[in-house]
């Protein structure tokens, strides 16, 4: 249970006891919760930020004291790292805490001559299980734009990665989307988003 810090301990004493030595780190522990602020327990809320983000810096923390010079560590954000987002708002903010971090921290280690590399890999919807536990009603998002499959975001980020890029956005249109979140006032933004969404 990487919300919990005993579990990154353990791991920790695990790379230090097999003297590993780690290629690759892909951090896609997490999860989301679609509901209001103040409609959602806060320990669920809490427990988000402990697992998409403190557990994603202790991990990525032990792995580089025993990854290889041309190590990869991918890390797993989301098309709502690029702007503020009502009624998934926690969710959101941990996930444009992984935006920063991981695009910061690359730079840190090209610095470092380490040749090591990070990415944040920020795709929007992605088929799999996390609807299971994001979704707990069929009235807080009802808009779904458009899917990509697991597999279509895992080929763009690994091409991503080898062309020296720090942040992997799956398909054209989440890409124009993002381009657009930059240039558009953040409040328009939150407001096209909450009409999406009947709000």
């Amino acid at each position: 249970d990487l919300t919990k810090p005993e579990a990154w301990d353990e791991y920790k004493s695990m790379l230090e006891s097999e003297n590993a030595d780690v290629a690759v780190l892909v951090n896609a522990a997490g999860f989301g919760h679609f509901k209001g602020f103040l409609d959602m327990d806060l320990e669920r809320q809490l427990a988000m930020i402990d697992l998409n983000d403190k557990a994603l810096v202790a991990m990525t923390y032990h792995t580089l004291a025993h990854m290889s010079e041309s190590g990869r560590i991918y890390q797993l954000g989301s098309l709502s790292s690029f702007q503020p987002v009502p009624f998934i708002n926690v969710y959101g903010a941990s996930k444009a805490f992984v935006l920063s971090f991981s695009r910061a921290l690359n730079r840190e280690l090209k610095s470092a001559g380490r040749g090591i590399r990070v990415m944040a890999v920020c795709p929007g919807w992605v088929s799999t299980d996390f609807f299971d536990r994001a979704v707990v009603d069929n009235d807080t998002i009802v808009y779904y734009n458009r899917f990509y499959t697991a597999e279509a975001v895992i080929k763009r980020a690994l091409t991503d990665m080898k062309k020296g890029k720090d942040v992997s956005i799956c398909g054209f249109p989440i890409r124009m989307q993002v381009l657009a979140t930059k240039h558009l006032p953040h409040g328009i933004v939150m407001e096209i988003w909450c009409k999406q969404q009947k709000k």
